[in-house]
C-alpha cells in the first residue's frame, strides 16, 4: 500500500513548509539509525520519514503529489503535468488533451524513440551537533535512501523488445477510451496495436529504484549553524549514470550555559555581592575546562569582561573570545552579625 506522506510526518495537508520541516526533524532524530542501532523497525520508519520529506518537503514535488498522489513521478517523467480537465474551456479538443497527457513517455513509444530518463538529483540531509563538537570538529555517518534511476531501463520506465509486441496500453486493439467512453486511437502505439517498448520489469515502470546510501561526513571545527557541507556524488543517480550531490545542513544544538555569537561565546556567572564590592578571583567555565578570572573592585551587575582566545576557532579568521556577564548574587537570609555590619555600612555611607 502506498504511503500517505502527510500521515507519515504527522502533518495536515495544509501545513506550511516550516511545519513540515519541523515535523521531519523531530521524527528523523527519533528514528535515526545512530540513535537506534540494530533496531530494524526504527530503521524502516526512518526510511519512510526521509522518503516523505523528500517529496512534500520540496514545493515542486509536493504540488505534483497533491494533485496526482503517488502517480506524481510518472507525470513528472512524462514531460509535464496532466492538464486540468476544464470541460467548459477545452479548446484543444479530445485529441489535443491525450496528446499532452500521453505525449511524453507513450508518445515516444509511438515515434520509435527511446523515452527520456531522469537527471541526477541533489539531496539534503540535516545533522545536529553540539557546541563542543563545533569547537573541536567531528564526524557523522549518515544512512539515507535515494530514488536512483533504474539501471535496467536507465530511468526511462521502458525497455525495448527485439520485435514488436502487443501494446500493453490497449491490449492490441489500437484504441483507448476517451472522454465519456468515446474510443480513440491509442497514443502508446499510434493505433497500430503493436509496440517495441514495454514497461521495465525491474522497476515496474516507475523508472526509479530505492537505494540505500551510507557516507561519512567530516565536519570542520568552527562551522556555523545552517551551513551546508557538500558530499560530491552523494545524491540520487540519474539516467546518465552520474549522481547528484548530497548537501549536509548543520544544526547546532542549544547549549545550557554558552551563547554563541559567531566565533565569540558568552556566559553569565553569579558573583557574591561582597566579591563584587571588594574584588577577588572566581573560576569561569570554558569549553576547554575553566580559568581563574579577576573580579575588579566595584564590579556592577550586567558588566561584561572579555577573555581573549577562549572562544571558537572559525573555519576562517582568528579565534574568538569568551565574554563573561556578571550577575551579582545577593544573600537570601542574613545572620544577625551580617545585618549589624551592613547597617553600620549604611550609616557610614550616608554620612560620607
Amino acid at each position: 500500500m502506498a504511503l500517505d506522506y502527510y500521515k507519515v510526518l504527522g502533518v495536515d495537508r495544509n501545513a506550511d513548509e516550516k511545519a513540515i520541516k519541523s515535523a521531519y526533524r523531530k521524527l528523523a532524530r527519533r528514528y535515526h539509525p545512530d540513535v537506534n542501532p540494530g533496531d530494524k523497525e526504527a530503521e524502516a520508519k526512518f526510511k519512510e520519514v526521509s522518503e516523505a520529506y523528500e517529496v512534500i518537503g520540496d514545493p515542486e514535488k509536493r504540488g505534483l503529489y497533491d494533485k496526482y498522489g503517488h502517480q506524481w513521478e510518472a507525470v513528472s517523467r512524462g514531460g509535464g503535468a496532466v492538464p486540468d480537465m476544464d470541460f467548459g474551456n477545452f479548446s484543444g479538443g479530445f485529441g489535443s488533451f491525450f496528446e499532452q497527457f500521453l505525449g511524453g513517455q507513450h508518445g515516444a513509444a509511438q515515434a520509435g524513440a527511446r523515452p527520456k530518463g531522469a537527471p541526477p538529483r541533489d539531496l539534503e540531509r540535516e545533522v545536529s551537533i553540539s557546541l563542543e563538537e563545533v569547537a573541536t570538529g567531528t564526524k557523522r555517518t549518515l544512512s539515507y535512501t535515494t530514488q536512483d534511476a533504474c539501471k535496467t531501463c536507465d530511468g526511462t520506465a521502458f525497455v525495448r523488445t527485439r520485435s514488436a509486441r502487443t501494446c500493453q496500453a490497449c491490449g492490441g486493439s489500437g484504441q483507448s477510451a476517451g472522454f465519456f467512453g468515446m474510443p480513440q486511437a491509442c497514443q502508446a502505439c499510434a493505433g497500430t496495436g503493436q509496440s517495441t517498448l514495454e514497461s521495465c520489469p525491474t522497476c515496474g515502470g516507475n523508472g526509479v529504484m530505492t537505494a540505500q546510501r551510507k557516507v561519512e561526513v567530516k565536519i570542520p571545527k568552527g562551522i556555523a549553524d545552517g551551513q551546508k557541507l557538500r558530499v560530491p556524488g552523494g545524491g540520487a543517480r540519474g539516467s546518465n549514470g552520474r549522481n547528484g550531490d548530497l548537501y549536509v545542513i548543520i544544526r547546532e544544538e542549544k547549549h545550557p550555559h554558552f551563547t554563541r555569537r559567531g566565533a565569540d561565546l558568552e556566559i553569565e556567572i553569579d558573583v557574591p555581592f561582597t566579591m563584587a564590592a571588594l574584588g577577588g578571583q572566581l573560576r569561569v567555565e570554558t569549553l576547554d575546562g575553566g580559568v581563574m578570572m579577576k573580579i575588579p573592585e566595584g564590579t556592577q551587575s550586567g558588566q561584561k569582561f572579555r577573555l581573549s582566545g577562549q572562544g571558537l576557532m572559525p573555519i576562517r579568521g582568528e579565534q574568538g573570545s569568551l565574554f563573561v556577564k556578571i550577575k551579582i548574587q545577593m544573600p537570601r537570609k542574613l545572620t544577625a552579625r551580617q545585618r549589624e555590619l551592613l547597617e553600620e555600612f549604611e550609616r557610614i555611607e550616608v554620612t560620607v
